[in-house]
């Protein structure tokens, strides 16, 4: 095809079918850019008489002295296919929809191309998608917009930054200035942000005063100074145009990465999140600087006046409890009608209130409530917490909880005693979400059990606990967890003896009372709630897999009164918690003695911790390369020798650290003397690097990475001589400031390790969404991996996966050198464990490996 060909039945051809198209169709050559056919409707359009053989940029673009930078034609598709793209047409200044091919004739290449005005359509859809006020994009589209981008940054494994501004107090300057000054405001801001973005940048408003800016191929730290920029060229602008107010902005940034799998909603959120917290530190701080300025003014806040007469009334009107105030000088207390009228009180006010009420007190709690009153009325105490029981005017005995405080006057004599009394006879023994009796009911019938029940000869009292109910809530929605609870508690009903009773209690607490029940009856009946909840249960059409752990404390064997029944079976259920739940703890002395060192040594590590960190000391494992077996490195481990109990496990002090918060300035002593440590050694061995484990409490203590900053700049320490291991454990607990946290330690140049690997209950999702660089596969999956196809296949295979997505694989427990022999070529990069050394202290690991 051709000009010279264009004659007799091929013109004809093309006159009978493309002239009568109400479409534009020109042929192109694609060797020479010359037109060989152009149908009469798009000469119509461009007013062109001849336009064959000449070259389409010179015909059908303004200006263009080659070949346009939009062509298409270089983007050669399949004969058959077609090329549908959108050209804004520098001539006529339309907008056309391109549907172009290619085709072969007589062995030569012709680009045909055919195309729609859509100038129309386009700039209706551009107004639907446009923000009317700042002409960018809105919501919807911007939502769309940024789908294509972070499509695109998959596909080209780039990092997207994103930023949600939100101009901070703007409906106050739209009620003091108007709304025009508003809008005149936020179309300022837009042209500035506009003005700063790069060609794959984007900015689209979110809604009234919140705008998303996405930076392309830019890491947070760098989107953080451009943002610092664009508020400066704000405040230059701002005098330009005459914005004469204060403006200031709250941001949230957050860094998208090619592997993250978020949905555009999960990120708004996130982002939204962020800028949150910035904006309610501006909140708090603008409400100081205002408190001050008015202070500095001489304004004063204005008095606060009530009638302190009917103060009192005004109070136990508003409640069910009683409320009462007493004078500790005269012995005269007052007291709300409600409780003369229960009660038989000879009025609202009583003299000598103790000793008249000491007269309708049960026996069996009569000297306990004299005894605490008494403590109040000698000032000894302050406070006051009492449960007994007062004889009504029917004559009931009802349990009332009585709390007060006490006020002292200026020598620091007992003056004025208030409180209220809590009927909990009156109290609302249901619980609404599950129909079961509550914790009110609960304690309420031990205390009657063990006072009023005759014939009592035993009383298991148990509490149960759903094991990792909050995985559930995670899994689908608070709405969904209230429902399994009440399923729970109606599959525990139909499985209990007639002589047991079941109760909710805090959460996912259940109480469960049985009387005179069997020897090892509470055993039977936790062994069918066990067996009913280890596999998966089904609710709205839904799995989900919750076990049970309980405590159990038995009437009269390990205590003889409700308070220590209660406190013995929650120690039992802790027990059964940290021994790996999903059964139950007969309480036992030991308990109390584990209790009780526990307590004891928390006091003793506080007290080693505050004597310079006397007793501690770090010791050192190797690190090797995988494939060598050659010296790489070491993690760093915290030692305690204590001065009564000699060497104490890791396992056993490192939870009361973190129980207690000391892991926090323990943490910090580790990471400086194992930092200057590896520091000497890398003098022997420069890529030498260390290992340090950080607590999750760390995290959330302060600015941790300015600190781990400072510490690196003392010593002198390149950052990626340092890797930081957080459990998986912790990792998959990660929030939004955690997150931030951890991608400010990456900035850094701070490697980052998941510890511990496998053991987590979502651990390919943790492998996937966190920003480490190191992940150690959990010992567990060494031990039988000669046999084991299972261990075997799994460390392959999560090698292979961290690869995939660039990160780093050690193996910790390698023991033997069979097992050595077996991982070796599964090409790990680290190997950790007694094979190649045990923890040593620095002089030992120095002398062997360096």
């Amino acid at each position: 095809m051709d000009t010279g060909k264009m004659d007799g039945f091929d013109a004809l051809f093309y006159a009978a079918v493309f002239d009568r198209l109400q479409t534009n169709i020109y042929i192109l050559d694609v060797d020479t850019d010359t037109i060989v056919y152009m149908n009469e409707a798009m000469k119509e359009e461009f007013h062109l008489e001849h336009p064959e053989g000449s070259p389409c940029w010179e015909l059908l673009q303004k200006g263009m002295t080659g070949k346009c930078p939009f062509c298409h034609i270089k983007n050669k598709t399949a004969e058959g296919r077609v090329d549908v793209w959108d050209e804004h047409n520098t001539r006529t200044g339309h907008i056309y929809r391109h549907y172009d091919s290619w085709a072969e004739w007589d062995g030569k290449f012709y680009y045909v191309s055919n195309f729609t005005d859509v100038t129309e359509y386009e700039q209706l859809s551009r107004k639907a998608r446009t923000d009317e006020l700042t002409g960018i994009y809105n919501r919807r589209a911007g939502q769309e917009m940024l789908a294509g981008r972070m499509e695109t940054a998959r596909q080209e494994n780039k990092i997207i930054t994103m930023a949600l501004v939100d101009v901070n107090e703007l409906k106050k300057i739209n009620d003091e200035y108007g709304h025009a000054e508003g809008d005149r405001l936020l179309v300022c801001m837009v042209s500035v942000m506009k003005d700063s973005l790069r060609e794959q940048d984007m900015v689209f408003r979110l809604g009234s005063d919140e705008f998303i800016l996405v930076f392309y191929d830019e890491v947070l730290a760098d989107s953080e100074k451009r943002m610092s920029e664009i508020e400066e060229r704000f405040r230059e602008a701002q005098g330009r145009e005459g914005l004469f107010y204060k403006v200031s902005f709250s941001i949230g940034l957050m860094e998208i990465y090619p592997a993250d799998r978020y949905t555009i909603f999960d990120i708004i959120r996130q982002v939204d999140e962020k800028m949150y917290l910035q904006k309610r530190d501006y909140s708090i701080r603008r409400a100081k600087e205002e408190l001050l300025e008015k202070g500095q003014n001489g304004e004063k806040a204005g008095s606060f006046w009530y009638d302190k007469e009917h103060l009192y009334e005004a109070l136990s009107a508003s409640t069910d409890d009683y409320i009462f105030v007493g004078n500790m000088k005269t012995g005269v207390f007052r007291y709300p009608p409600a409780m003369v009228e229960e009660f038989g009180l000879p009025g609202e006010i009583v003299e000598n209130a103790a000793a008249f009420w000491s007269g309708m007190i049960h026996p069996d709690d009569e000297k306990s409530f004299l005894e605490s009153n008494q403590d109040i009325a000698d000032g000894r105490v302050t406070s006051h917490n009492i449960e007994y029981r007062a004889k009504n005017t029917r004559g009931e005995w009802i349990w009332l909880r009585c709390r007060g405080q006490l006020l002292k006057d200026s020598q620091g004599w007992p003056d004025l005693f208030a409180g209220m009394i809590t009927n909990l006879g009156k109290v609302n023994r249901t619980d609404h979400m599950t129909g079961l009796y509550n914790r009110f009911a609960f304690e309420g019938n031990i205390k009657k059990y063990l006072v009023d029940y005759k014939d009592l000869r035993s009383m298991d009292v148990m509490i149960l606990d759903m094991d990792s109910f909050k995985n559930v809530n995670d899994l689908y929605d608070r709405a969904f967890g209230d429902g399994v609870l009440r399923l729970t508690a109606q599959l525990i009903s139909q499985m209990l003896p007639s002589n047991a009773d079941i109760y909710r209690l805090d959460g996912d607490e259940f109480g469960i009372i049985i009387l005179n029940g069997k020897e090892g009856e509470a055993l039977k009946v936790f062994d069918n709630i066990r067996n009913k909840f280890c596999r998966q249960q089904e609710f709205n059409g839904k799995k989900y897999y919750c076990t049970i752990s309980a405590g159990c404390a038995v009437y009269p064997s390990d205590a003889d009164n409700y308070l220590d029944l209660l406190k013995f079976a929650t120690y039992s259920l802790e027990h059964s918690k940290q021994k790996g739940k999903n059964r139950i703890t007969m309480f036992s002395g030991e308990l109390i003695q584990e209790k009780e060192r526990t307590l004891e040594l928390a006091e003793l590590l506080r007290e080693s911790i505050e004597h310079g960190f006397a007793g501690f000391s770090i010791h050192y494992q190797p690190q090797v390369y995988a494939d060598t077996g050659k010296i790489c490195g070491a993690e760093a481990l915290a030692r305690w020798h204590c001065p009564k109990y000699g060497d104490v496990s890791p396992a056993e002090f490192i939870p009361i650290l973190e129980q207690n918060g000391l892991i926090i300035p323990l943490g910090s002593w580790v990471l400086y003397h194992a930092v200057e440590q590896c520091r000497k050694w890398r003098r022997k061995k420069p890529d030498f690097h260390i290992s340090v484990n950080l607590s999750y409490r760390q995290l959330l203590e302060g600015d941790i990475v300015e600190g781990i900053r400072e510490t690196l700049d003392i010593l002198q320490m390149p950052p990626e001589g340092v890797i930081l291991e957080l459990t998986e454990t912790y990792l998959v607990k990660e929030t939004a400031g955690t997150r931030d946290i951890l991608d400010k330690m990456k900035q850094a140049g701070i490697m980052l390790a998941m510890d511990d690997f496998g053991i987590g209950y979502s651990s390919l999702f943790s492998l996937k969404s966190t920003p480490v660089d190191v992940v150690k596969i959990d010992r567990g999956f060494v031990k039988g991996i000669t046999s084991d196809l299972f261990n075997a296949t799994f460390v392959k295979s999560i090698t292979e996966l961290c690869h995939d997505v660039g990160k780093k694989v050690c193996l910790e427990g390698v023991e033997n050198q069979e097992e050595y022999d077996v991982v070796k070529g599964m090409g790990l990069e680290l190997i950790q464990g007694f094979y190649f050394g045990k923890p040593v202290g620095a002089e030992a690991f120095e002398k062997q490996w360096l």
